[in-house]
């Protein structure tokens, strides 16, 4: 299976959601690297990348995304709990 056949799989598979638990601002980076299929940090930096070269229409595009988008249902978190317990936190800072 090449990347491509992996990027359109998670894409067509999944809904894109905000993540608010793994975000820092919304969670719109957060949700579209889960939805993309790639890492939270990738997203970030191409965010901050879209800032640096194309401040408006950057922007327009994340606060449109922040108040369309739903957020993310909690069932999609029962994997972390069946993988490492009930008490796992991955979020605690």
């Amino acid at each position: 299976m090449s990347r491509f056949d992996r990027f359109a799989h998670n894409v067509r598979s999944h809904k894109l959601y905000k993540d608010s638990i793994n975000g820092m601002v919304c969670g719109v980076c957060a949700g579209f690297a889960e939805w993309v299929g790639i890492k939270t940090w990738v997203a970030r930096m191409i965010a901050v990348l879209g800032l640096i070269f194309l401040t408006g229409p950057t922007l327009i595009a994340y606060f449109i995304a922040a108040m369309v988008l739903s957020r993310r249902p909690v069932a999609r978190y029962d994997r972390y709990q069946r993988a490492f317990g009930p008490d796992y936190e991955p979020y605690r800072r």
